[in-house]
């Protein structure tokens, strides 16, 4: 994957884009600025920065979809969201709103070495119902 360096909020909107095109097939400028809590003219800014480094495709006033590339790195971003917030919320039991903040903001900074050390953690130490129940057993 070429080294394409965004900013945490460029790293925002291509996550904002991958999730709206898992749940509608598209994105939309609108749907995009009302997911961010943002304004058309940033959402424009930001798509027009994104479409100059081919990591999406949009059609004048029309549909926005990510290409390969983009959907590559919108894809391990928000792997490495997922992960930083079940280490939150499962490992450390912060409040799930707090945990998802906070994943939002630590995401942007990880690593990919760091995430996957954190993975091979949260693999090998999620417990399953049968480590629950043999440490119940033990007590």
């Amino acid at each position: 994957m070429p080294d394409i360096n965004l900013s945490s909020s460029m790293e925002d909107y291509i996550k904002t884009i991958y999730l709206l095109e898992n749940l509608n097939k598209v994105a939309r400028v609108s749907d995009i600025g009302r997911r961010l809590s943002v304004k058309k003219a940033s959402v424009v800014a930001a798509v027009s920065y994104l479409q100059k480094n081919e990591l999406i495709r949009h059609e004048r006033y029309g549909f926005i979809t990510l290409t390969d590339l983009g959907r590559e790195i919108a894809s391990k971003i928000e792997k490495k969201y997922g992960m930083v917030y079940e280490f939150l919320s499962a490992f450390l039991k912060i409040d799930p709103e707090k945990a998802k903040d906070e994943a939002c903001l630590i995401e942007h900074s990880l690593s990919d070495d760091t995430a996957s050390k954190l993975a091979g953690y949260i693999k090998s130490n999620r417990q399953t119902p049968a480590k629950k129940i043999n440490r119940k057993a033990r007590k």
